[in-house]
This record gives structure tokens, C-alpha cells and sequence, in this order.
């Protein structure tokens, strides 16, 4: 018989959780999961027809969907805040919760409380070291081992070649607290030898990015879109280097800095938060401790264009071989197969010894 695994939502090519679960459902279907997804604020119908080709199924919501089920959320408030009815109609059999954020919500902090959520995934060990505490301050905590997967095989590898123009650029939703306040001067004094012009673009740009960052210097070439305007992998196969500086949102895992690795893109990004575990500095990115250093180390890819390639490959090579093992990301989930096949055949163990008795 197949293990099943339900999901509370449904995956998406936008936004971090959602994109997360869309290539975490490769691995499951990978190793013969059978996956069955149940959206909680609407489908888009393109990635219906997505999840369906992969042999996933779909169900509409009802309080009691989840009963004796082993059930997965990415992030989902919609599912946070209907937990206590969903306990009361049929307690799933284990529930597993991704917090993608840094800091814990409101509902999150609740259904913990009542023991309405079994176990708690962290996608990093920042965010491990940031949420784990405060969980523990509120009640025992089961910690459900997991690493976050990406399927580099949907990304061809094709390594951008300049022709004359170096281009930079940064991705994001239009959040203020992604933005850092002086992100325009970080590319503005990022300097390129003479032949060799300079492009600025971001994908996620906004009346929130606007508040946060202001306008571009006259000096610069520059274009932005609004986010979802394009597709992530558009928005990458026209960069050469992001670079990446929040304005405060704390990187849990960084997403977008995968995506780069999967496309040839050399990131650089602050040694803080998530990012070392992501990055080695100078092999696969840059680690930087301010916007100098940003801007710095942007001008020296652009003067030393065999050490961006070199660079961008051992990105994706580090992609594939370190972060994205599937062998190595489905182990968590075989370990937590396996611990529940245990319990269910303990209990039934002990149901058949008390009707014996």
C-alpha cells in the first residue's frame, strides 16, 4: 500500500512556501508518495493541471477531510486558524507545521497550545535557533527533521553570456522589510571596466519597495516589474549577479538564492540570518557584512568575468550535490514514514491484546 501524505494548500510559482511545496511534492511523488492536496484559499488552474499531471490528487476542504491523515502545511494561516474545528470533527493522525517566517503567529502560538500540532519543521537552522525556543516557552516541542528540497532538474542550465552589458538585479515581493533603504546606492556604485555596460533589474517592485527605497539615481540604467509581472525563471535568465540586502525581514531560508544557484546566477548576500548555511563564501557567493562590500564585490565579478562563471557553476554544482540531494531531503520524510507505521502497529498490537483479554 501507498503512504499518503495530505497537504493543507496548495502550491504556487510565487512566494517562497508555496514554491517550496511545489518542488516538495516532486521528491514525494519521487519516492512513491501518494500526495493528495486540498487548497484552502483557491487553485490556480494552471498548476491544477500541474500537481494532476504528477498524479496528485485534489479535494475540496470540509472540517473532517483530515481525520487519521498524515497532514503537511506550508505556512497556511487558513489552516492555523481552522485547526480547532478540524480537531473537533476528526484529529489527523499527525500534523506537521512549516513556519517560513522568523517569528511565530498568533493562531501558531495557540493551536500549540492546545496541542493541536504534532510536529514542527524548520527550514533552516536560523530559524530552528530563532522559533524553537519561544515554541518550548509555551509547551513541549516535537521536531520533525527536514531539508528543504529543489528540483534543479526543471532548470536547464544555461549560463548567460554578457555581450557587452553586466546585469544586476534583486527579487522579492513588494515588502518594505525586503528592501534595504539604500538599495539603489548599492548598485549605483557597483563599477564595470569600460566595454562593459551596467543594468539594474528588479522583480517585485512596488508602492511598499518605492516607500522603502526611493527612487533611482539619474545616472542609473535601470528596470523594474511588479511582482509575479514575470516569471522567476524570466526574471533570472536576464541577471548575471543578484545581490541581495533585506531591510530587516531576516532571511529564514532565502528561496530566491537557490533559484540563482539553479540558473547560473552569482549571489551576494549578507553574512547573517539563513545565508551562511547557503553560502560559501567566494566558491558559490559572497557573504558580505555591508553595503560596500556588496557593492564591492559586484564590481569585482564584473572586471573578472571567468571567475563569475566559475562561480555560477559551482553554484548549481552545490545546488545539486549538497543542498537539493534527493536522497538526502527524502530521508526526513522515510524517518517519519516509518515512525508512524511504527506507532500504528504498536496500537493495533494493543487493540488486538485487550479484545483477546
Amino acid at each position: 500500500m501507498a503512504r499518503q501524505l495530505w497537504v493543507a494548500g496548495f502550491p504556487s510559482r510565487y512566494g517562497g512556501a508555496d514554491t517550496e511545496l511545489d518542488h516538495q511534492i516532486d521528491l514525494w511523488r519521487a519516492y512513491g508518495v501518494d500526495v493528495h492536496l486540498v487548497p484552502m484559499y483557491g487553485a490556480d488552474e494552471d498548476m491544477l493541471k500541474s500537481v494532476r499531471g504528477r498524479g496528485c490528487h485534489v479535494h475540496d476542504y470540509r472540517d473532517d477531510i483530515f481525520k487519521d491523515r498524515l497532514v503537511v502545511s506550508y505556512c497556511n494561516g487558513s489552516f492555523l486558524e481552522r485547526l480547532p474545528a478540524i480537531a473537533a470533527a476528526g484529529r489527523p493522525q499527525f500534523t506537521v507545521w512549516f513556519n517560513c517566517m522568523t517569528w511565530i503567529f498568533e493562531a501558531e502560538r495557540k493551536a500549540h497550545a492546545k496541542g493541536l500540532i504534532d510536529g514542527f519543521a524548520f527550514v533552516s537552522a536560523y530559524q530552528r535557533q530563532r522559533l524553537l525556543p519561544e515554541l518550548e516557552r509555551i509547551a513541549p516541542v516535537h521536531e520533525v527533521k527536514y531539508r528543504p528540497y529543489f528540483a534543479s532538474g526543471r532548470v536547464e542550465w544555461r549560463y548567460r553570456e554578457w555581450n557587452g552589458c553586466y546585469r544586476l538585479g534583486r527579487i522579492s515581493r513588494d515588502d518594505g522589510a525586503k528592501f534595504a533603504p539604500d538599495t539603489w546606492r548599492i548598485f549605483d556604485r557597483v563599477l564595470t571596466p569600460a566595454h562593459l555596460k551596467k543594468k539594474v533589474f528588479i522583480l517585485g517592485f512596488g508602492p511598499n519597495a518605492q516607500r522603502a527605497i526611493g527612487s533611482a539615481p539619474p545616472s542609473l540604467d535601470w528596470r523594474t516589474w511588479a511582482g509575479n509581472e514575470i516569471s522567476s525563471t524570466d526574471f533570472f535568465r536576464t541577471v548575471d549577479t543578484m545581490v541581495h540586502k533585506t531591510g530587516g525581514s531576516r532571511e529564514s531560508y532565502c528561496r530566491v538564492l537557490v533559484e540563482a544557484y539553479a540558473h547560473g546566477v552569482v549571489p551576494i548576500v549578507e553574512n547573517d540570518f539563513a545565508f551562511p548555511d547557503l553560502v560559501i563564501h567566494g566558491e558559490t557567493g559572497f557573504l558580505t557584512s555591508d553595503s560596500e562590500e556588496m557593492s564591492y564585490f559586484a564590481s569585482w565579478l564584473a572586471m573578472n568575468p571567468a571567475e563569475h562563471r566559475r562561480i555560477a557553476e559551482n553554484g548549481r554544482s552545490h545546488l545539486e550535490r549538497v543542498l537539493s540531494d534527493p536522497d538526502a531531503c527524502w530521508r526526513c520524510w522515510e524517518d517519519l514514514f516509518r515512525s508512524l507505521e511504527a506507532r500504528a502497529s504498536r496500537e493495533e498490537r494493543t487493540s488486538l491484546a485487550s479484545l483477546e483479554q
